[in-house]
């Protein structure tokens, strides 16, 4: 066991120093604060809660609450860039003939390729928080504890989104591909059914776009929960402790699944 650990841990590490190298990265991070400080100018200069349909008053929560919606959906997309290719692009570029044979188990490559996604995809996600955090302290000299919770859905929300792609990545043959396909299937077709599901009257609380909206109802500002997606089709908003238990089952199944595909997946 504690030689697969530290197998374990050299390739995160080295995975994670090859996310660091990549031009992807730190331009994930300077989208991250661009759209993060644009959200801000935004939010003061068109003054949001006055052209809101009912005004709400200028509240920390109510300015967390927007900013929290731009700093967490970001990272979270740029996420997919990160681990599209993780395992699809071993098989695509033939890469994994000199990998797979070394005495490491697949298993335990797709995991530390994993967690070096995983990490890459938090450290975003923090710089965006920190920069709405440093907002908040700015403007309001509070920090509504909402933000803390919103900052661990938004880890949590992560984590299943990189599920998706690495089991896309599991399957597909390029890494385009399994980037191209866990976007499409987060962003068109969970929404399409999401809505369908809304229309039809049925709170789609076990879809993944859903759950994420709990992000934004965390804070509970009921108009405010529909304008940021935190309501589907007029019906109530996503509650936090369930919704942080369906991300985590969408965390759990597609990344376990993802490591079984991946050793029976043949060099051909």
């Amino acid at each position: 066991m504690n030689s697969e650990y530290e197998k374990l841990k050299i390739v995160s590490r080295y995975e994670l120093l090859k996310q660091f190298r990549r031009k992807r990265f730190y331009g994930a991070v300077v989208i991250t604060i661009m759209a993060q400080v644009l959200a801000i100018v935004l939010y003061k200069g068109l003054n949001v809660p006055a052209s809101l349909p009912i005004p709400l008053p200028d509240t920390s929560k109510l300015f967390a609450l927007f900013i929290t919606s731009v700093g967490s959906s970001l990272p979270i997309l740029f996420s997919v860039f990160f681990a599209g290719d993780s395992i699809a692009s071993e098989f695509e570029s033939k890469t994994g003939y000199l990998l797979f044979p070394n005495p490491v188990k697949k298993r335990t490559i797709v995991i530390g390729k994993y967690v070096a996604c995983f990490i890459a995809t938090t450290v975003v996600l923090v710089i965006a928080y920190v920069v709405s955090v440093a907002a908040l302290l700015g403007f309001y000299r509070q920090l509504p504890v909402e933000t803390w919770g919103a900052l661990g859905l938004s880890v949590v929300l992560a984590s299943s989104v990189l599920s998706l792609a690495f089991l896309f990545s599991s399957v597909l043959k390029g890494g385009m591909g399994a980037t191209i396909g866990t976007l499409l299937t987060y962003l068109l077709i969970f929404p399409i059914v999401s809505g369908s599901l809304s229309t039809s009257g049925h709170k789609p609380w076990f879809m993944l776009n859903f759950a994420g909206s709990s992000i934004t109802s965390i804070y509970r500002i009921p108009l405010a929960e529909g304008l940021f997606g935190g309501r589907a089709g007029g019906l109530t908003p996503a509650d936090p402790t369930v919704s942080l238990f369906v991300m985590l089952a969408y965390f759990a199944f597609p990344f376990l699944l993802s490591i079984w595909i991946t050793q029976r997946r043949e060099m051909i």
